[in-house]
């Protein structure tokens, strides 16, 4: 808990810190809170920290322009801190100026390659904005896929999509059309993206994926085959007759998916 006094000060410093410091260049937050009594293992308690965040996002919010450099500094300079900082600030700030900084969470996520940071910016920068403007998001995440994203980057970009995709069914046909565009990519990542997609279409559009299947049942591309057998979720005639088929083929790669799709065939009559 912070005092009423305490909290009158932190939110006058955090106020000159953006006004003053920001413009000069002067970078170290620290001197906002330094003088805070109380400490935690030696350190500045965790409720200092997000409340210096929160109010100097309010000066931010006024005037987003000179703040890049701060948040770009302070992410890659100011360690842990550094980095919870930055993502407060950044919810609040995307959400409210989200042309303005466009690129530079673009820049920031092809930047990024420690993969518990990179979840941090897509649970809790980016999933905000996919949900306030799902169109716009939807799109940048196949513009990011085909701009040659690292294996990390592309596990997020179809972790959220799933995550969204569970929220808002009425969108599913939108994302799978995307989606199949990327079905014969030599990206094992993306293919199991792909897979992941399609086990959510199940739980959230069976209707959908059933006429999946039903489209496909004929396809003898063993790039599609792999995704559909891996993505098997019902115990119906349909996938019956798709396996047995691809079970039949003369291509390895195929007989090996029809394996993938017994094995799930399997576990589905097990859970009934």
């Amino acid at each position: 808990m912070i005092s009423y006094d305490w909290k009158i000060r932190l939110r006058k410093d955090c106020n000159e810190f953006v006004k003053n410091n920001i413009p000069k260049r002067d970078y170290d937050f620290e001197v906002i809170y330094i003088a805070y009594p109380e400490r935690i293992n030696g350190k500045i308690p965790p409720q200092i920290i997000t409340f210096v965040a929160k109010e100097m996002r309010k000066t931010i919010a006024k005037n987003p322009d000179e703040a890049m450099d701060f948040l770009s500094f302070i992410r890659k300079n100011k360690g842990a801190t550094g980095e919870k900082i930055f993502t407060i600030i950044m919810q609040k700030i995307m959400l409210l100026h989200p042309k303005k900084y466009s690129q530079m969470l673009t820049n920031l996520i092809f930047e990024t390659k420690n993969e518990k940071s990179l979840n941090k910016i897509f649970d809790n920068i980016i999933f905000p904005l996919m949900k306030k403007f799902p169109e716009k998001y939807i799109d940048k995440f196949f513009e990011w896929l085909l701009s040659s994203p690292s294996n990390i980057l592309i596990e997020n970009i179809f972790r959220i999509l799933n995550k969204y995709l569970k929220t808002n069914k009425g969108i599913s046909g939108e994302i799978f059309k995307k989606c199949e565009s990327l079905w014969n990519s030599d990206n094992q990542f993306v293919r199991d993206g792909n897979v992941l997609i399609l086990k959510t279409l199940y739980k959230v559009d069976k209707k959908l994926y059933r006429e999946i299947y039903q489209n496909y049942q004929k396809t003898y591309n063993p790039n599609f085959i792999e995704i559909l057998a891996s993505a098997v979720s019902e115990n119906s005639e349909m996938i019956k007759n798709c396996i047995e088929k691809w079970t039949k083929s003369g291509n390895v790669k195929i007989k090996k998916s029809a394996s993938v799709a017994k094995k799930n065939l399997t576990k589905i009559k097990k859970k009934k």
